[in-house]
């Protein structure tokens, strides 16, 4: 019996530190991605561009499930979707593209691997 609880306890103590470690840093890729698309709203927003807030729209969803939380000095969703909504406006099919991107999800597909999670 005490074999029994020496190893119990032992396994308990060496499975807390594997319990306990950080959220894995996004990848490099997905950080460029981040970046990129506030680099296609600045300058949507300076040539006051829809398509290019479009863009940026499309390629922040693709980042919603992938665990890369944006600092907050990037433009949030809402306010993106302000500015490209005024920037189109009049145009349509634009606006129907731009309330398109609005719901869209990311297509993220994450799985198991070794102890770890990989996304592509």
């Amino acid at each position: 019996m005490k074999t029994f609880l020496t190893t119990s306890c032992l396994l308990a103590v060496t499975a807390l530190p594997l319990a306990a470690q950080d959220e894995p840093a996004p990848s490099p890729g997905l950080m460029q991605q981040a970046v990129l698309s506030e680099q296609l709203i600045a300058l949507g927003r300076a040539r006051n561009d829809p398509v290019l807030m479009l863009a940026a729209l499309r390629l922040r969803a693709s980042l919603d499930d992938t665990g890369v939380a944006p600092a907050d000095s990037f433009t949030d969703k809402e306010s993106l979707l302000e500015a490209a909504r005024a920037a189109a406006a009049g145009q349509d099919a634009l606006l129907g593209l731009i309330e398109d991107a609005a719901t869209e999800k990311g297509r993220t597909f994450c799985y198991p691997s070794w102890g770890r999670m990989i996304c592509f």
